[in-house]
């Protein structure tokens, strides 16, 4: 019997909001793996963070499923003024970089796909159909320096690396903080 084919779908937060214990739980496999190895507590502020995420304007996911099978998801939010994502920089960027203002950035929070399913294009579908006639003048993201497939992959994609933060938990990783221009 033949595999199902991966089909896509974009939602929207309170779509999204519905699933929260599939993501959850694909968070959970995902991370588990290096470079990242993180556990429930993780998954557990991942939880809080996206109930937060998913009732904010501008906020888009996109998933690709086998089948009922959830194999990988990809979301974003629009930052606003008051955004906290370029605190903790560990090299200070221009006011002119750093500065917010309505609908100029998306933040793209997760991109994951399970281990079986991966470099099959799943995650570059999924990150294209998020970006596709977003209305932002560019994205961002943080990705680990330790995980290269994703760090490859992002440069395929016409990302590029700005600087590097460190969030203000304890234990945190220093990431890349990445930029993709949408608008021409």
């Amino acid at each position: 019997m033949p595999e199902a084919a991966i089909t896509y779908r974009l939602v929207d937060g309170a779509q999204a909001a519905a699933q929260l214990g599939e993501l959850c739980q694909l968070y959970r496999e995902v991370y588990a793996e290096p470079p990242y190895q993180w556990g429930d507590d993780h998954a557990t502020l991942f939880a809080d963070r996206f109930a937060v995420q998913s009732a904010q304007p501008g906020f888009a996911l996109t998933e690709a499923r086998q089948g009922t099978d959830l194999v990988g998801y990809c979301f974003g939010v629009t930052l606003q003024p008051t955004t906290p994502w370029w605190q903790h920089l560990l090299t200070p960027l221009p006011e002119e970089m750093t500065t917010e203002r309505p609908g100029r950035t998306l933040a793209v929070v997760e991109l994951l796909v399970r281990a079986r399913r991966r470099r099959h294009h799943i995650g570059q579908t999924m990150h294209d159909m998020l970006l596709r006639d977003r209305p932002e003048e560019r994205a961002t993201l943080t990705v680990l320096p330790a995980a290269v497939a994703a760090q490859r992959a992002y440069a395929t994609w016409g990302w590029h690396a700005v600087v590097q933060k460190c969030n203000p938990l304890p234990g945190s990783p220093v990431f890349d903080v990445l930029i993709k221009e949408l608008k021409g």
